[in-house]
């Protein structure tokens, strides 16, 4: 092996060293944010749904109540009617929401593909 291709072989190293590490500081960055996100919607989405229950309990108990002495029956139903209807909502907006999201790593892979191009761009260019 000359010299030639060993300074080569060694920048062409350095390079790719340094592109992978890039790489993963994104990566590392991407999972940050990922991590973040879905903690902060797990905290809210726990703490949304105990207070609409506790709220859901209040208001059911109150129209019961105004009802109780000749709809009291008409009334748990409506409530139940009420609830399952607002349940079938949130499970489609739910639905709609985890297909929505964009996978994790994609900036990381798109980025990783642009590398694969340049690298054999750069190879086949060579004489």
């Amino acid at each position: 092996m000359s010299k030639e291709s060993s300074e080569a072989f060694k920048r062409v190293s350095a390079t790719l060293l340094a592109m992978g590490q890039t790489r993963l500081e994104l990566a590392g960055l991407e999972l940050t944010q990922a991590r973040k996100s879905a903690i902060h919607s797990v905290v809210y989405s726990v703490l949304l749904a105990l207070t609409l229950a506790l709220a859901s309990v209040a208001l059911s108990a109150l129209v019961v109540y105004l009802a109780w002495p000749t709809h009291t029956g008409f009334a748990l139903m409506g409530c139940a009617i009420f609830y399952i209807g607002l349940a079938w909502v949130f499970w489609v907006k739910l639905k709609r929401a985890s297909n929505a999201e964009r996978p994790l790593f994609e900036a990381t892979v798109a980025e990783l593909g642009r590398d694969r191009e340049a690298i054999l761009k750069s190879i086949s260019d060579q004489p």
